[in-house]
C-alpha cells in the first residue's frame, strides 16, 4: 500500500495494560497512539516507524483478507504530536 499526496498509513498501538511496577490500568476508550507504516510523497513531518498521537476524525479503515492487521489512512494534518 502506498498513500498518495499528504496521506499516511498507520496501525493502532495497543494501550498499556499494566505499569512497570505492576499496577493494572483500566481503560475503556480506544488508544489514540498509532505507528506510522507508510507516508505519502508530500509528507516530511514524520517518518515510517514513528509513534504518533492521532485525531481519528477523518481516518479511513483499511482491512481485508490479504492484510494481517487493520490499517488506517488519514491526512498528515490529523497527527497531533510525535512521541
Amino acid at each position: 500500500m502506498t498513500p498518495l499526496r499528504d496521506n499516511i498509513i498507520v496501525e493502532r498501538v495497543a494501550a498499556e495494560k499494566q505499569t512497570a511496577s505492576g499496577i493494572i490500568l483500566k481503560r475503556t476508550e480506544e488508544p489514540d497512539r498509532a505507528k506510522i507504516i507508510a507516508i505519502g510523497p508530500k509528507v516530511d513531518e514524520v517518518s515510517v516507524g514513528d509513534e504518533v498521537l492521532i485525531n481519528w476524525n477523518g481516518a479511513v479503515k483499511v482491512s481485508g483478507k490479504e492484510l494481517d492487521k487493520e490499517y488506517y489512512v488519514l491526512a498528515i494534518e490529523h497527527v497531533v504530536l510525535i512521541y
